[in-house]
């Protein structure tokens, strides 16, 4: 039965692989992920059905168009076979090799194994695209974070932290300040920040003409001109805005979500009926499916909270945009999905990852800089997969903040 489900999942993931490749070109240029269909970018014919099968089309046709014989960039038979090799590897990790300790049997625990899946294809959407382009698909993060609540309401796993009774009723409050928040900048009383933003920096002054190299016959080295790098991603003053004041507008965005999440917390914790009644909530098979809800929202809103409150912090103390918003969204789907816990630690793994990549950098003396993304996501991976090694090593600070490791996940609620 499980060589069955490894091969059966192995198959899927590479025709979900070719839909990611419609994706990651189609999604951040606007364009329609159905219509039109499958066409060849340069003749513009559409494909055939037979030509269209993941992996095998690829090779059967060399790489080339039938129709008009040009070329077929490899990279759409890579992200067929790494997303191929990474729904069947999840499946082979978690319910054959057994790397973490709770899995269950997969028929029961399907869901959640469906909401990992989906996480690990999110963010090879939003690290392939924001290493092109630089952003971060919103609407890849927001399908993400849908799945994992919903597959935590609909069957809970204990892989998911539970939460404690105020901080389900903060997380649901929260939520419904963000929605209120989301309406009042939908009806233009909220304005986004950093919307009369440049794209581009304004012209400085030209620099100093250079002085002819002092040592006979070497030749200075070549430069990139300015025009020729990407547009910066940290809004400055350069830009044509004051950072500080643009943050401020998230702040204004945030306080409904804070306000009420503080109020929820405070009515729920020390008014004994108020207590009473939200507990009952959570009592029998419905409290069962409302707690694994509100673990999935508490994760999603932690997840975001780490980087949001690193961009408000950061902007205000330095004066220029720190971190993205995408990158808000990226580490929200993750906590949506594995619980508060693993955004948690991915938040201070990612920075690892990226000073290693720094001194690579230093070393071969290349400029191939990257955005944060890639580091979170490869952070949030490092963190489902190692999650029980990771969380044993972390057992002394979790359990001096209160916290215990234990089946898989804090087993304290939080």
């Amino acid at each position: 039965m499980d060589l069955f489900c490894l091969v059966f999942l192995t198959l899927l993931g590479a025709c979900v692989g070719s839909f990611l490749n419609v994706v990651i070109y189609r999604l951040p240029r606007g364009e329609s992920l159905v219509l039109p269909g499958s066409h060849c970018p340069h003749c513009g014919r559409p494909i055939r059905w037979y030509d269209n099968v993941p992996l095998i089309s690829w090779l059967v046709l060399r790489g080339k168009c039938r129709d008009c014989r040009a070329a077929i960039s490899p990279r759409y038979l890579l992200i067929e076979a790494v997303t191929a090799i990474a729904v069947g590897g999840l499946f082979a990790l978690y319910f054959i090799l057994d790397v973490r300790d709770g899995a269950g049997r997969f028929s029961q625990a399907w869901p959640m194994y469906a909401a990992h899946a989906a996480l690990l294809c999110g963010l090879l959407v939003c690290t392939l695209v924001d290493i092109e382009l630089w952003i971060v698909p919103l609407e890849v993060c927001w399908f993400v974070s849908a799945v994992g609540i919903a597959a935590a309401t609909f069957r809970p796993h204990e892989w998911m932290p539970p939460v404690s009774a105020p901080a389900g009723a903060a997380s649901i409050a929260a939520a419904a300040g963000l929605a209120i928040s989301w309406m009042l900048l939908k009806f233009g009383v909220f304005r986004p920040s950093f919307v009369d933003a440049d794209d581009r920096p304004q012209p400085a002054p030209p620099p100093p003409k250079p002085q002819p190299s002092r040592a006979a016959g070497k030749k200075s080295k070549k430069h990139k001109k300015p025009q020729d790098r990407p547009p910066a991603v940290a809004f400055t003053k350069a830009h044509g805005v004051n950072p500080r004041k643009e943050i401020l507008l998230e702040v204004l965005y945030l306080l409904p979500a804070l306000a009420l999440a503080a109020g929820a917390w405070l009515l729920v914790a020390h008014v004994p009926a108020a207590g009473q009644a939200w507990g009952r909530l959570q009592e029998g098979a419905f409290g069962e499916h409302f707690g694994g809800f509100q673990a999935a929202l508490f994760g999603y809103l932690v997840g975001g909270a780490w980087i949001w409150g690193i961009r408000i912090f950061g902007t205000l103390g330095f004066g220029k945009e720190a971190m993205g918003l995408g990158d808000v969204h990226i580490l929200a789907a993750v906590g949506a999905v594995c619980g508060w816990v693993a955004p948690s630690i991915a938040f201070f793994l990612a920075p690892l990852f990226g000073l290693i990549w720094a001194l690579h950098l230093l070393l071969s003396k290349r400029q191939r800089e990257l955005p944060y993304g890639p580091w979170l996501a490869l952070a949030s991976v490092a963190v489902m997969i190692f999650y029980d090694g990771i969380v044993e090593f972390l057992a002394p600070l979790l359990s001096a903040g209160g916290l215990a490791p234990g089946g898989g996940a804090a087993n304290v609620p939080y």
